[in-house]
């Protein structure tokens, strides 16, 4: 008689658990699927630059912008990244301090966002999946297949996903040293965050003597696994991303007043980082994404000198850069015509 009370009291728990496990997980999808979104202004199309498309793996199109330098040889390549429901044409709102001390921009729209084509049955949202990973790929690919930009020196800034993104794909770009982001994260970090904030909101006092963090992360998991489910996509959740990375320079940027990413995700992440990276700005009385909007010439020179370390040496003054495209006034003729008609799509 013992065991089958003892049976029927440990079925009566696992029922209990499941149960629970199932409720709070759909509460817990909710809380994925629905956190605040970021209010995000489209920039409109921006007359300099030069369209240009080509294909991912997959076969979706992606759609994106290039902005030469004005009257000189371009000295290096910056691969702009954009944030969540934003657009390509916004390059000029964070890079323009790029454009205006000689590199070339190259902006493009990740799938089912702006211009570039859709995915049917992806739902995309500020959390970073393979689909922007492989995205992300497909560009630095296509610039490396151009004989007028394949040369120079390439980098990359993001902002918010668009930085996430090129954070979690660090390992698989060995050519690429120079990385800077902001208001930047990673999926782990952000998540985790959210459920420390409002598990206590969530769940009922008296379960945290049963459940304590620990376990609710587990139902967590469970939730990102429908939600990756329900909207065809697979989250890049690792906790770990950078070990065994070296040879890379990061430049964060963060608002000291983001509400979004809260800056104790920022200076995790910078300590997940360690030695990659190099500079962590925490811009004064800012929000997400409002570094260049509050402080523009600071942000525009703490770029262009952070970039400005992927020059050769011998390339530290502008004026008197050697180019692929050469120095002299034929070649800098040649290189406004190429300004005036897109490069080669795939």
């Amino acid at each position: 008689m013992f065991f089958i009370y003892a049976a029927a009291f440990l079925l009566v728990l696992i029922l209990t658990d499941l149960i629970a496990r199932i409720y709070y997980g759909r509460k817990a999808l909710h809380l994925i699927e629905n956190l605040p979104c970021f209010e995000v202004a489209q920039a409109p199309p921006q007359k300099q630059a030069v369209p240009f498309e080509l294909q991912t793996t997959d076969n979706i199109t992606l759609r994106g912008s290039i902005y030469y330098p004005d009257e000189m040889p371009p000295l290096g390549i910056i691969l702009f990244c954009p944030e969540t429901s934003s657009n390509h044409w916004s390059a000029v709102k964070y890079a323009q301090g790029m454009i205006d001390s000689g590199y070339i921009v190259v902006s493009f729209d990740f799938r089912n966002q702006g211009e570039s084509d859709s995915l049917k049955g992806y739902e995309p949202m500020h959390w970073v999946t393979e689909y922007e990973i492989s995205d992300l790929e497909a560009v630095v690919n296509w610039i490396g297949d151009q004989e007028a930009l394949q040369d120079l020196p390439l980098g990359i800034l993001g902002i918010s996903r668009g930085g996430a993104t090129a954070l979690m794909a660090l390992s698989r770009f060995p050519q690429i040293k120079f990385i800077a982001t902001d208001s930047s994260f990673t999926n782990d970090l952000l998540i985790s965050h959210y459920l420390e904030r409002w598990a206590r909101v969530i769940v009922p006092k008296f379960f945290f003597k049963f459940y304590p963090l620990s376990q609710m992360r587990k139902t967590l998991d469970l939730a990102i696994w429908f939600s990756q489910r329900k909207r065809n996509c697979k989250y890049v959740n690792t906790a770990s991303p950078f070990e065994g990375l070296s040879g890379k320079q990061i430049f964060m940027i963060a608002g000291a007043k983001d509400s979004y990413v809260p800056l104790r995700i920022t200076k995790q992440l910078k300590k997940m980082l360690g030695d990659l990276c190099t500079e962590l700005w925490v811009v004064p009385k800012t929000a997400h994404n409002g570094a260049r909007t509050a402080f523009p010439d600071e942000y525009d020179s703490r770029l262009v000198a952070f970039f400005g370390q992927m020059l050769v040496p011998q390339h530290a003054t502008p004026v008197l850069l050697e180019s692929p495209l050469g120095t002299d006034n034929e070649s800098i003729a040649d290189h406004n015509l190429l300004k005036e008609k897109p490069l080669a799509t795939n």
